[in-house]
């Protein structure tokens, strides 16, 4: 029996395989130093811990909807209005079982079988597979002059007509880099003149060091969510520590929300309704852990 081409062509994840060789090496007692992993090394607030608790006291733990719990929703709309400048709908948002799979059933819903998807050089490990799962080809782009800074000018050279979107992920994994607020003007002219997806990878985007301060993509585009071609991607592994409660989400507009809430419906339905409580409990909660 063979496995299908998709599974021949996906290779596992290094970052996984990298977690699971420093756990074997830590086991024998050799000393580690390990960057493999995004992986904030502090304790998930107390409020996320307390959401989660009360809900599990309850026993009223049952399914949630593909898009995500009202209460969730919620949270994530008062969190793009504070951080994004934008007003947004419950219809405009969905939780998914981390940013990982907000990205993935984005790409799902917007790239056909050899479209391509533009993404700066290093990347994050599994931007390639990804799009190779909805059947897409990857095209990565190193900048010419050797940083790790892209210029909208090593963007342009690789659009083709089948590019449907680019992924900008700043700050940036793995290198930290974060982009300026010039080139991520110009990639949200560019993106809405061309008319191609721009999924803004912002699961760092509070991480910030040196007196940087967030810069939203909203802040640079004059349309409104519903007719912007604009994905935001969010979560709160990073910012909260809390990497394995595995609850991210996408803001968009509602067209693709309601595709995305398809595809997410027949993958797992909707997160875990006990983790979007957490999740919940920590964007309300005191930002202490944050700031």
């Amino acid at each position: 029996m063979s496995l299908s081409l998709i599974a021949r062509l996906i290779k596992p994840s290094p970052t996984l395989a990298l977690n699971e060789k420093a756990a074997i090496l830590r086991e024998k007692g050799d000393p580690v130093i390990h960057l493999g992993g995004g992986e904030p090394k502090s304790r998930a607030p107390i409020e996320a811990m307390l959401a989660a608790a009360n809900l599990l006291n309850s026993g009223e733990v049952r399914y949630a909807p593909a898009d995500g719990i009202p209460e969730l929703k919620k949270s994530i709309i008062r969190y793009t209005e504070e951080f994004y400048h934008r007003k947004v709908y419950p219809e405009n948002v969905i939780a998914s079982s981390g940013a990982k799979q907000a990205i993935m059933v984005a790409l799902q819903a917007i790239v056909n079988p050899q479209e391509e998807v533009i993404f700066p050089a290093p990347y994050w490990v599994s931007y390639p597979d990804m799009v190779k799962l909805c059947g897409g080809i990857p095209v990565p782009v190193l900048p010419e002059d050797g940083t790790f800074y892209p210029r909208l000018r090593d963007i342009e050279q690789r659009v083709s007509s089948y590019t449907k979107a680019i992924i900008i992920n700043s700050p940036n994994n793995p290198t930290g880099a974060m982009y300026s607020e010039e080139f991520i003007a110009e990639m949200v002219d560019y993106c809405e003149r061309k008319n191609i997806y721009l999924i803004m990878d912002d699961i760092y985007h509070r991480l910030l060091f040196d007196k940087n301060k967030t810069v939203s993509a909203y802040d640079f585009t004059k349309k409104s969510v519903e007719n912007s071609n604009l994905i935001i991607i969010n979560g709160v592994s990073k910012q909260y520590a809390m990497t394995g409660f595995r609850i991210g989400w996408a803001v968009a507009n509602k067209k693709l929300i309601e595709a995305m809430a398809n595809i997410q419906g027949h993958q797992t339905s909707g997160p875990s309704v006990v983790m979007q409580k957490a999740a919940v409990g920590a964007l309300n909660g005191i930002q202490s852990s944050v700031e």
